[in-house]
């Protein structure tokens, strides 16, 4: 098993780099984005792993990441008529669900299996993403 928390991990295939890289937990401030961009070499595209989505104001600051992927706010679990979400957590209120573009990096935000303190959903699906990522030519 990889460990990426507030490291890089590098993936070669022809010429192609891809750096997929991890911060710890934010909300806990254990992360290291420092430490992630001194060993994040200059060349090749690079994924973040940040499990709070509010973080892609940071991470898409530093010009170097080209996705974020997280998790943490359960898309809300509960999506109310006419209301929306009415509640969310803290490092998940700005991005909690879906595609954002942040500057010149993209955020994804995923909704997961499971559920915070009461397992409820309502008009909030459980969810599985797949990626593509193809290399530029």
């Amino acid at each position: 098993m990889i460990n990426v928390s507030n490291d890089v991990y590098t993936l070669q295939r022809g010429d192609a780099l891809l750096h997929v890289a991890g911060v710890d937990d934010i909300w806990e401030e254990q992360d290291r984005l420092d430490l992630v961009l001194e060993r994040l070499p200059a060349q090749g595209a690079a994924v973040l792993l940040a499990h709070e989505p509010d973080f892609a104001d940071e991470s898409a600051a530093t010009g170097r990441f080209d996705l974020q992927l997280s998790g943490h706010s359960h898309g809300g679990q509960v999506k109310l008529p006419f209301v929306g979400r009415p509640i969310l957590p803290y490092l998940g209120e700005k991005y909690p669900v879906g595609l954002y573009q942040v500057g010149s990096m993209l955020q994804y935000t995923n909704r997961g299996l499971g559920g915070l303190r009461l397992r409820i959903r309502f008009q909030c699906r459980p969810e599985i993403t797949v990626l593509t990522l193809h290399a530029v030519a």
